[in-house]
């Protein structure tokens, strides 16, 4: 199987959308039962382009279909945060998340933030194969409290 990463364009709005609409649920409905409809909200088709013109996006495709997706932007901190990272159920542990994140650190010169909800043991786990540290645990009620981790340069 041959994966091919690329810059996102704007015409991968509704790809995106199919994508994240199948990782969102599988990832956090253990979690908790709103968090993936919350964050789902976040991904509507008609603000892709301008947030995928805004930010930085790879997407990892196969036979020309999105079956990954990582993005960075800065923060109101001036931080730059990996805001995505999503590999469908169907890929996942044949190290393209790994792939993707090496996509990101490859271009930047200052920390690298993410952030996952509390109870993601794959999210967790994934950080700190990867160097990432715990910064801080934010409160998000109702949701689990929210774990910032940095992975510096």
């Amino acid at each position: 199987m041959h994966v091919e990463l690329r810059e996102a364009v704007p015409e991968d709005a509704k790809a995106i959308r199919a994508l994240v609409e199948v990782v969102l649920p599988s990832t956090y409905d253990r979690i908790h039962p709103d968090y993936a409809a919350r964050e789902l909200t976040r991904w509507e088709v008609e603000d892709i382009p301008e947030a995928v013109e805004q930010g930085f996006y790879v997407v990892a495709e196969v036979n020309q279909r999105i079956i990954g997706m990582v993005s960075v932007s800065i923060d109101d901190r001036d931080r730059f945060v990996m805001t995505t990272l999503h590999v469908h159920p169907d890929f996942q542990g044949q190290r393209l998340g790994s792939r993707l994140l090496t996509e990101v650190v490859d271009l930047l010169d200052k920390p690298l933030w993410t952030r996952y909800p509390e109870g993601d043991d794959n999210a967790a786990a994934f950080c700190e194969r990867h160097g990432f540290v715990v910064a801080e645990v934010v409160d998000d009620p109702p949701f689990p409290p929210a774990v910032w981790t940095r992975l510096d340069r």
